[in-house]
């Protein structure tokens, strides 16, 4: 595997597949390799994964130059898949360069970093219903308009740089919602994507749109 050049779809999907999961932990979706792959050139830079689950993006990361990169999430067993998975795929030294975080969103801003990157659970709450029982902790928190994750991601994240996937499906805007929150907003990838079969209950087909979006901080204005 190539270091310090970023994944494209491709490859982000041919690593996916190959990657380690513990009953419980999530395993890469197409969403996710399309965020693996619509990483910048990050040469230098410390980096979160939030929400790391089997650690494709943590790996993609590295491979796009990631000095460091801070695999966070609330399950220590998706914490300790992605160490696994990134000496399985990188090799040692890459592993050595990541940070575990076992934590909750809400304890981000704990964290150090350059730029956060980020899945969300995204399924609207009256998707729940319609989700496998053994999954449904991978899934809640998305709220009415399914951006919960996102809104609960900026309040807390100590980045000035989120990149975060958003379905075409959802209700919300995800524009909106970081300008009301104080952040600008810019579409940065978009692909058609098969979405799950819960997600029926919102969307006529499931091959639809999934965009990943650049929030970025807006600092207040210095009077001359």
């Amino acid at each position: 595997m190539p270091a310090m050049v970023p994944f494209d779809f491709t490859q982000a999907e041919a690593v996916a597949a190959r990657l380690h999961a513990s009953p419980g932990v999530h395993r890469p979706s197409p969403f996710s390799v399309l965020l693996a792959s619509a990483l910048p050139p990050l040469d230098g830079m410390r980096t979160i994964d939030a929400g790391c689950g089997a650690g494709l993006v943590t790996i993609a990361m590295l491979a796009a130059g990631a000095e460091r990169v801070v695999a966070q999430d609330y399950d220590p067993a998706a914490v300790a898949d992605t160490v696994r998975n990134v000496a399985e795929v990188l090799g040692a030294d890459a592993a050595a360069r990541v940070e575990r975080s076992a934590t909750d969103w809400r304890q981000l801003d704990t964290l150090e970093g350059d730029l956060l990157a980020v899945n969300p659970p995204q399924r609207p709450t009256e998707m729940l219903p319609a989700v496998p029982p053994d999954e449904v902790h991978l899934h809640e928190g998305g709220g009415e308009d399914g951006l919960d994750g996102v809104r609960l991601v900026l309040r807390h994240t100590p980045t000035d740089v989120v990149l975060s996937t958003a379905s075409s499906l959802l209700p919300g805007d995800p524009a909106e919602v970081s300008t009301a929150l104080g952040w600008g907003a810019e579409l940065v990838a978009e692909r058609v994507l098969h979405h799950a079969e819960p997600w029926w209950v919102v969307a006529d087909a499931l091959d639809a749109p999934v965009r990943v979006w650049r929030f970025t901080r807006r600092r207040p204005t210095r009077a001359p």
